[in-house]
C-alpha cells in the first residue's frame, strides 16, 4: 500500500492543476481581477491581493480554490483562496478582493509569474475561475451540528484551512464551541512571525479568547533537534508549541473523547503522504466515521 502511494503521488505530481482538478466542482464564468497588492511573509511565500474592479463581488466557500490564468500562459495554476467570503464582497469603502498565498517554484509557469518582480506585474490583469469541494461547511453535515472542529494542516496546506478558521470567526452564530488547530511548519519559534499565516491566526484567537478554541504549532525548523521535542512553551495563553512532528496520539486527542465524536469533523490539509497517514489514522478512531474526515492534499 505505501509503494503504491508513493507512485500515486509520483504520478499526480507530475500532472498539471487542470489535470488533477478535472474531476472537481467549478464555477462556469471567468472574473477578471486586478493584481493590487503583494507582500513578503518569507524568503519563499508571498501574499498576492486580487481586487475585484467595477464593485464586482465573487461568491466562494472558504477552502475553495481558483484556476488563474496569468498573462502570456495558456494554462490557469491553481491557488488556494486564503481570505474570506466576506472580503470579497463590495464595500461602499473598499472593493472586494481575494488573496492568495503564492510560494516560489520556478518550475510551476504560473507560480513563476506570479513571483515576478513587483515592479513587473503589479496592476496586471488576471482572469480567475472559483472551483474546489473541499469546503466549509462540510458537504453532507449542516454547520451547527459541529461541535467540535479539528483543522490539521501541514505546511502551505494551511492555505484552505485559514480561509475556513478566519470564516468560521467572523459567523459567530456558526462557531463550533471547540477548534483545535494543530499546524506543522518548518518554521522555528525565534521566527514565528515568518510562519505562514501565524500572526493572522494569533489576531483573531487574541480577539476571541477561548481555552475551547486553541492553535498547536509543531515547528520541525533547525531547532527542534535541540529541544528534544519537548513543549518549547506558548505564544498566548490559547497557543502551545512543540518542537517535534504531529503524532498520531496528539490526533487521537484533538477529537475529544469517543462518546462526543459524533459531533467532531476534521480537516486535513498538507503534502500527499502525510495526509494520507493522518487521514487514515482519524477515520480508524473509535467514534470517526469517514464523511466527517476531509481532506485536501499539496502535490
Amino acid at each position: 500500500m505505501a509503494t503504491w502511494r508513493r507512485s500515486m503521488s509520483t504520478y499526480r505530481s507530475a500532472l498539471s492543476h487542470l489535470e488533477r482538478t478535472a474531476h472537481q466542482p467549478r464555477q462556469n464564468g471567468l472574473h477578471e481581477v486586478i493584481l493590487s497588492k503583494i507582500q513578503p511573509v518569507n524568503p519563499r511565500i508571498r501574499l498576492l491581493q486580487l481586487a475585484l474592479p467595477n464593485r464586482a463581488s465573487l461568491k466562494f466557500l472558504p477552502g475553495q480554490w481558483l484556476d488563474v490564468f496569468v498573462p502570456g500562459l495558456a494554462k490557469a495554476g491553481g491557488f488556494t483562496i486564503t481570505s474570506t467570503p466576506r472580503d470579497a464582497e463590495y464595500q461602499p469603502s473598499q472593493d472586494g478582493y481575494v488573496e492568495l498565498a503564492v510560494q516560489d517554484s520556478p518550475k510551476n509557469p504560473p507560480a513563476a509569474w506570479l513571483w515576478r518582480p513587483s515592479s513587473e506585474i503589479l496592476g496586471a490583469s488576471l482572469l480567475i475561475r472559483v472551483g474546489g469541494s473541499f469546503v466549509w461547511p462540510p458537504p453532507a453535515i449542516h454547520a451547527e451540528e459541529v461541535k467540535r472542529l479539528v483543522l490539521v494542516a501541514g505546511g502551505v496546506g494551511i492555505n484552505p484551512l485559514i480561509s475556513i478558521f478566519a470564516h468560521i470567526y467572523s459567523q459567530p452564530a456558526l462557531k463550533p464551541e471547540h477548534i483545535r488547530f494543530l499546524y506543522t511548519s518548518r518554521g522555528t519559534s525565534q521566527a514565528v512571525d515568518e510562519i505562514l499565516f501565524y500572526p493572522r491566526i494569533q489576531k483573531l484567537m487574541a480577539a476571541h479568547p477561548s481555552a475551547h478554541r486553541t492553535l498547536e504549532l509543531y515547528l520541525t525548523g533547525p531547532s527542534h533537534a535541540s529541544h528534544g521535542g519537548e513543549t518549547h512553551g506558548s505564544l498566548i495563553e490559547e497557543v502551545s508549541v512543540r518542537n517535534r512532528r504531529i503524532s498520531h496520539e496528539d490526533l487521537i486527542s484533538a477529537l475529544g473523547p469517543v462518546k462526543e465524536r459524533k459531533g467532531v469533523v476534521t480537516y486535513v490539509c498538507g503534502p500527499a503522504r502525510m495526509t494520507d497517514e493522518f487521514v487514515d489514522v482519524l477515520q480508524g478512531a473509535e467514534g470517526m466515521t469517514e464523511d466527517r474526515v476531509l481532506c485536501e492534499k499539496w502535490w
